[in-house]
């Protein structure tokens, strides 16, 4: 399985591309080299690049105004500057800005290069990750909301229903109890009494029903 282009160096000087290539054939990803800031666009657009390192002085472009655009284009993508001891300054003002993770000197060191470029490729993965949760998270929870509503929306039309067919039925037990549609025995009497109990009981159950729904509306 062929490794996946994930730095991109752009240098105007082809002994450093070089220098880098053969720094870093061994890891576990490839690099992509150019010394033209143009192809450098060119295959930030067509590879998914996690990490693109730019040296501050070339002819066509400043390195730290060509990261300036990779951060508008590519907010995603980690920027590192290469940066000789003249250019402390500037490599200072674009980490402060923003526009640069982190700048490294020339002549660099062997074990500091590839120990930060791995440290960018990690950051960049925890910050894609982290991105991709929320964004799962943010749907979920527009989900909830949306069950939330239809099951306010149900509990409130359901306990409304209720309402009616419970007050025929509370107002039959009373007229059965009240002996207006003929006499009853005691026997009688006490079981329409618990029904009426129960009856009220519910009534009271929907109202509160009624009631909460109403307070989660802000209606109450």
């Amino acid at each position: 399985m062929e490794k996946e282009i994930q730095v991109l160096f752009l240098d105007d000087e082809e002994s450093i591309l070089d220098g880098v290539q053969r720094l870093f054939n061994k890891e576990s990803y490839r690099i992509s080299v150019t010394t033209n800031f143009e192809e450098a666009n060119e295959i930030l657009s067509r590879e998914k690049i996690k990490v693109v390192v730019s040296d501050q002085r070339m002819p066509q472009i400043s390195g730290v105004k060509f990261l300036r655009e990779v951060k508008e284009k590519y907010p995603d993508v980690i920027r590192v500057l290469f940066t000789g001891y003249t250019d402390f300054s500037a490599a200072e003002e674009a980490i402060n800005l923003g526009e640069v993770y982190r700048f490294i000197s020339k002549p660099w060191k062997t074990m500091e290069l590839l120990s930060t470029i791995r440290q960018c490729i990690e950051h960049y993965d925890l910050v894609v990750a982290a991105k991709t949760h929320e964004e799962e998270l943010e749907i979920a929870n527009k989900r909830l909301k949306e069950m939330y509503e239809i099951q306010k929306e149900f509990t409130s039309t359901v306990s409304h229903e209720l309402r009616t067919p419970l007050a025929s039925i509370k107002m039959a037990i009373d007229l059965v109890s009240q002996e207006t549609v003929g006499p009853i025995n005691d026997e009688q009497k006490d079981v329409l009494g618990r029904a009426k109990q129960e009856t009220d009981r519910l009534k009271r159950l929907i109202d509160d029903i009624l009631d909460l729904t109403k307070i989660e509306a802000g209606k109450l």
